[in-house]
């Protein structure tokens, strides 16, 4: 009876020896998963469900939420809401299943092909000014006489120097705004006392002004041929209004000091003529 019980309790050892090895090595791989799951970062991202192209503006149907994981630490991303996506476009073209972020989206109109990026610094500019403002590009010249050269600019960076002092904007102009601020600012050169300016709209939902400063012959000649200006806008009347502009400007010039010797000549004779000695009168009587 022992052997037999000697006997019939070898297996019965192997298996508790085999459950208990079995369930060491589950606990080792549960304890493996657990560390190689900790070293992974989980984020839920809006991705696209189809193709989408540069402008391209986004609906609804085009992203969905999942779930995403990552070696890298996803803590410090910037997670958009369906509020933040709905009626936004594309900087760049996209596959089905990118993930969309806060640097690859923009509001507004679609990039225009021959948009870019320019630093303007022959500007005055208003003390308040800041970053993602809107604003108008005008002129001024001596005669008072005041245009719109580039109209409804987003201030994408103010840039400045180690003392804080503004050097230069930078704007998103198309090719035809920007040979018409270069006219602008050949006309400050060109006319003494004219001067470059910005204005700052109010707020976002003001609808942009339209530009009609007329730019000079050459510049306006070379608007006609440039290849680079995909959508030229021009008017007829354009070269009638500046031969107006700079013929008021040469008479301005020419007539403004003529008027002050002619004012100034009269009146310097007139007190000439009538100067006479001064009297005294000290209310005394007179001397008998």
């Amino acid at each position: 009876m022992a052997a037999g019980a000697f006997f019939v309790g070898i297996p019965l050892t192997g298996m508790l020896m085999y459950e208990r090895q079995s369930a060491q090595q589950a606990k080792e791989s549960l304890s493996y998963y657990e560390k190689l799951h900790e070293q992974y970062s989980y984020a839920s991202f809006y991705v696209l469900t189809r193709d989408v192209a540069a402008g391209e503006e986004l609906t609804a149907d085009m992203f969905q939420v999942q779930r995403v994981q990552s070696s890298e630490d996803l803590s410090a991303a910037q997670l958009l809401t369906e509020e933040d996506l709905i009626g936004r476009r594309l900087k760049v073209s996209l596959t089905k299943g990118a993930a969309l972020s806060t640097d690859i989206v923009y509001e507004g109109a679609p990039i225009a092909d021959d948009e870019r990026r320019v630093e303007l610094r022959e500007l005055d500019l208003p003390q308040t000014l800041r970053e993602n403002e809107f604003l108008d590009v005008r002129i001024v010249f001596p005669n008072g006489e005041d245009y719109l050269v580039v109209g409804h600019k987003r201030v994408y960076r103010i840039i400045r120097d180690d003392a804080g002092e503004v050097l230069a904007l930078q704007l998103r102009l198309l090719e035809e705004e920007l040979l018409r601020y270069q006219a602008a600012c050949v006309d400050t050169k060109t006319y003494e006392d004219t001067r470059l300016y910005v204005v700052q709209y109010t707020g976002e939902f003001q609808p942009a002004a339209e530009a009609y400063y007329p730019v000079n012959r050459a510049v306006f000649r070379l608007l006609q041929w440039d290849p680079n200006i995909v959508e030229l806008f021009v008017v007829e009347e354009e070269q009638e209004r500046r031969e107006l502009l700079e013929t008021n400007l040469e008479r301005f010039l020419l007539e403004e000091p003529e008027e002050t010797d002619d004012l100034e000549q009269p009146v310097q004779e007139d007190l000439e003529e009538t100067k006479e000695p001064l009297a005294l009168y000290t209310g005394l009587p007179e001397e008998s």
